[in-house]
């Protein structure tokens, strides 16, 4: 079952929700697949780095890279959905330091900005 949710989450270019997922595994499979599984397994997912998760909207995008460790920095269009991952050192540095200067340890920053793609723009 978790390669068949990795194949459908990496088959899509934009975020997808679990529901999604479990639609189309649905459809593929003769047989209802639950959400419920699928959260879990993409829970799974994002604490290997296999996935990264769009808080904003609940959805996930596959890890292009997931040997690299870092903070999650996503720009959200909110017309068509995609979004891009970005990864800025100089960002997530400035993020963990203002964490730290409050007396708070930063475990997961997660950064996202909503507006327009270039496309939507």
């Amino acid at each position: 079952m978790r390669e068949a949710v990795f194949t459908e989450l990496a088959r899509h270019e934009r975020p997808v929700s679990a529901y999604d997922i479990a639609d189309n595994l649905s459809a593929s499979r003769g047989k209802r697949v639950a959400p419920n599984s699928i959260y879990r397994i993409l829970d799974l997912f994002v604490a290997k780095n296999l996935a990264l998760r769009v808080e904003s909207s609940n959805a996930f995008l596959a890890n292009t890279h997931p040997g690299c460790e870092h903070d999650c920095i996503f720009l959200v269009c909110d017309e068509c959905g995609d979004a891009k991952h970005v990864d800025d050192e100089e960002v997530s540095r400035a993020v963990r330091t203002l964490a730290a200067s409050r007396n708070f340890k930063a475990e997961r920053p997660v950064l996202e900005i909503r507006g327009l793609c270039r496309m939507c723009a």
